[in-house]
């Protein structure tokens, strides 16, 4: 069945959760995770380690482009109050302009971006930060990350988003694509400690170990490319999942993220598409459900990259 067969059953439940009447989801708890209070379209918060909270569904801005204005004001519409962007992106300019254009207020919005390997190779990295926070709207970024662990630059890197944060203009750190050794060893030596890890996740890669690990140290976890780039949309165990619940393949996947009590970043240039993922807080998965979207796993990434090892 395909994502547009749902957009008209979906809509009575996105209004009563944009209402506040789409109630917390007991499958969240359980997981580790304590949660806040409800935002919009009942989209529930992460508490990070540093007291602050994180909405736990947002906007993935990888290759929006020209879309990028239009498709934030359409997530702010339909309630989307997280927004992740990167240098490498190229849209950081963008995705502040579609928040600005949207009347919301900065506060309530969470922005994400994350330091490019090549702003990592030529230092000083903190002329690059300055610049993301600059194309953001100048006042702050709430979580900034690195983007892959450059071999003998995180050190470096990390002290510098470090000093961000002593200044105010940061509110939070993490990284992304991290692998345990990698969080490790950053430990050592950070004064300021990480609070979330950006890691692909999806069914065909659902990253057990990596997930744990990074739980152990008390950071919480995103997941990237969580639909796959689109490629698991087409496995009959997820169009039988959605018949049940009368909900798509998509809403069915981005619900395990949620249940696994992971922070979920999906992107879309499809208003209709951004309207519907959001539309995921008013079912619950079975366990048996859970079990089987998780048996896809195949331990692929879908871009086939290795932290350990990348080019870029």
């Amino acid at each position: 069945m395909k994502r547009r067969d749902f957009m008209k059953s979906s809509l009575l439940a996105a209004s009563a959760a944009a209402a506040g009447k789409v109630g917390m989801v007991s499958g969240l708890l359980g997981h580790g995770m304590a949660h806040a209070a409800v935002p919009q379209a009942g989209v529930p918060n992460i508490a990070l380690s540093n007291g602050m909270s994180i909405p736990q569904f947002g906007l993935g801005t990888w290759t929006l482009n020209e879309n990028t204005i239009a498709c934030v004001k359409a997530a702010i519409e339909a309630g989307y109050r997280l927004f992740d962007t990167a240098q490498a992106y190229g849209n950081e300019k963008q995705v502040w302009q579609g928040i600005k254009e949207s009347g919301i207020a900065r506060k309530e919005v969470f922005i994400t971006s994350k330091i490019w390997t090549s702003s990592m190779r030529n230092p000083p990295q903190r002329d690059s930060i300055a610049k993301s926070i600059e194309l953001l709207g100048g006042e702050y970024i709430d979580l900034f990350m690195i983007h892959w662990p450059v071999k003998e630059r995180i050190r470096e890197t990390w002290e510098s988003m470090e000093e961000f944060v002593r200044k105010g203009l940061i509110k939070s750190i993490g990284f992304s694509n991290f692998n345990p050794h990698h969080i490790e060893t950053l430990l050592q030596y950070a004064k300021i400690k990480p609070v979330v890890n950006q890691i692909e996740i999806h069914p065909y890669h659902t990253q057990e170990a990596n997930v744990a690990a990074t739980r152990n140290h008390g950071i919480a976890v995103e997941s990237w490319s969580p639909l796959a780039r689109g490629e698991v949309l087409h496995e009959g165990v997820l169009r039988d999942i959605g018949k049940k619940y009368n909900k798509s393949a998509a809403q069915v996947v981005l619900r395990w993220h949620i249940e696994r009590g992971l922070i979920v970043i999906p992107r879309s240039k499809n208003p209709a598409h951004i309207a519907e993922n959001i539309r995921i807080f008013d079912f619950e998965l079975s366990k048996d459900d859970m079990a089987a979207i998780s048996g896809l796993n195949r331990n692929t990434s879908s871009i086939g990259a290795d932290p350990d090892n990348f080019s870029w």
